[in-house]
Formats: structure tokens, C-alpha cells, sequence
């Protein structure tokens, strides 16, 4: 068989158009593999959790966040991000949607652990119900942060701990999370 200058050009860049076509599904099955494997609970997870709920005091809230997140996150995806209420509610609701379950129990004590280890509160902006929930105080609490906050703004630990009622070692906790601002 005689070949001639063009047709083995020819073959030569269907060869390439072949190999390169390989190659990209090969990247894309590898991605598709890589994006659908989701990055599961570590050894120790439960244990870091447990840890983490310093202002929780009910171990099954910790157990029920080891048995929902970890399904497909490692604890320290979350443990070391403190977001806003608003912020956890928005990351709820793309977790549902990406197919997240749990019991109605279960989800209810997700919801109280991250509300009050992982919520960033503002004590002079946030509203009354975050600072009911993180600071873990009552209603007659919040109304008194609300009156005196109108007033002239909480500037600190020292300040806001004169509101009876507040538990002094719940901000030191929050603050040494990083979770009160002022």
C-alpha cells in the first residue's frame, strides 16, 4: 500500500483528535468521580465536635451533628467557619438541597448546636432572637439588651456582663470562638 504525505497527515491528526479526546474524558470522569465522593467524616470527628460544643451542654446535640454533617463533610470543614444565624440557616437549606437528611429530632439539634457554638452574634445589631439562642438567655434578658443597646451601644465583655442575667463564662467562651462582636 503506498501512502501518500496527506493521508498519513491525515491519520496522524486523527490520532491526536483521538488521544485528545480520551484525555478529556478521562479529566471529566475523574472530576464527576472526584465532585460525587463526598469528603466523609475523619477518625476523631465525633470527638472534635463533642469538644467544640463548649456552650452545649447536651451531648445529643453533638451526636446528632456527627450523624447528619459527617455523612459528607469532615467536622473541621465546619467546626472552624462561625457564621451569622442567617448565614448557617442559607448553608441548611443548600445541604437539604443537595440531599442532606436526618430526623426531625436530629435536625432540630444540628440547628441548636450550630446556634449556639458556631453563630457569630452582633450584640449591638443582631436580632433579639440570635441573641437569645447564642447567648442562651431569656426573653426579659433580650429586652434588656435591646432598651440599653438603643441607648448608647455595648462596647465589650465588661460592659454587657452588667446586664443581670448574662452569663459571664457563655462570652468568654463565644469571644475565644470568635463568635461576639460589639
Amino acid at each position: 500500500m503506498i501512502y501518500d504525505s496527506s493521508s498519513k497527515a491525515l491519520r496522524n491528526g486523527l490520532f491526536r483528535a483521538s488521544v485528545i479526546i480520551c484525555v478529556v474524558l478521562l479529566i471529566v470522569s475523574a472530576v464527576a468521580i472526584l465532585a460525587s465522593a463526598p469528603v466523609q467524616a475523619l477518625a476523631g470527628d465525633l470527638e472534635a465536635i463533642s469538644k467544640a460544643s463548649s456552650l452545649d451542654n447536651d451531648p445529643e446535640d453533638s451526636q446528632a451533628v456527627a450523624a447528619v454533617c459527617t455523612v459528607c463533610h469532615a467536622g473541621s470543614q465546619f467546626l472552624t467557619t462561625p457564621r451569622s444565624s442567617g448565614r448557617w440557616h442559607q448553608v441548611f437549606d443548600e445541604m437539604a438541597g443537595y440531599g442532606a437528611t436526618g430526623t426531625d429530632d436530629q435536625l432540630n439539634r444540628v440547628v441548636n448546636y450550630f446556634d449556639k457554638n458556631l453563630t457569630v452574634i452582633n450584640v449591638n445589631t443582631s436580632p433579639g432572637d440570635d441573641l437569645e439562642t447564642t447567648l442562651q438567655i431569656s426573653d426579659n434578658v433580650v429586652a434588656a439588651i435591646m432598651a440599653r443597646r438603643m441607648e448608647h451601644a455595648f462596647v465589650g465583655i465588661n460592659d454587657l456582663s452588667k446586664i443581670p442575667g448574662i452569663d459571664r463564662s457563655v462570652l468568654e467562651k463565644l469571644n475565644a470562638k470568635g463568635c461576639l462582636q460589639f
